[in-house]
């Protein structure tokens, strides 16, 4: 394990396609971080305080570990207690939203297609208008898929950084 900057690092994702995303990035050491900074080694799927810190967090780790959650809400509350808090240095929301799946309509340069559309959700813009995405929120389709299209998701997540530059998204912990 390998700590940068005096900690360690946890990667929480909100479902199969962040979690997948973030397990290509890893793979490709395309972060500044490397799997060996992770928490484990691994991208977390609890997203309630209370339960990881008593799942990750109870153990001596020698460092401060810094929480990346990688979610589309921003209210989501993420409250760790209080004799957990010192073993964490920094929360860092990740924000995808409306959903992650809008990563791949800027793939498709459908970005102004599906905001002046009817679609709510960008899940649903993206299984009725494209086929090479069989399961949309499936890990093993996100996680193939990205990871042939490397090139794609780094270009899209720096597109995507374009449209929200006033907040933290995964584009911030590329290299």
């Amino acid at each position: 394990m390998i700590i940068v900057n005096n900690e360690l690092v946890a990667f929480i994702a909100e479902g199969n396609t962040e979690q997948a995303i973030i397990d290509v990035l890893l793979d490709h050491d395309a972060l500044i971080y490397t799997r060996e900074n992770v928490l484990q080694e691994e991208v977390i799927r609890c997203r309630i305080g209370k339960k990881f810190a008593k799942q990750y967090l109870n153990k001596s780790f020698g460092s401060k570990i810094h929480v990346y959650r990688i979610l589309d809400s921003r209210v989501e509350n993420f409250i760790v207690p209080k004799a957990y808090q010192p073993k964490i240095s920094e929360i860092t929301n990740l924000t995808t939203r409306p959903e992650i799946e809008m990563l791949f309509i800027l793939l498709h340069n459908d970005y102004k297609k599906y905001t002046n559309g009817r679609y709510k959700k960008p899940s649903i813009f993206v299984k009725e208008n494209y086929s090479d995405l069989k399961k949309v929120k499936s890990y093993e389709d996100n996680f193939q898929f990205w990871n042939s299209h490397y090139d794609d998701l780094i270009r899209v997540l720096k597109q995507y950084k374009s449209y929200h530059q006033n907040e933290s998204t995964i584009a911030d912990i590329l290299k």
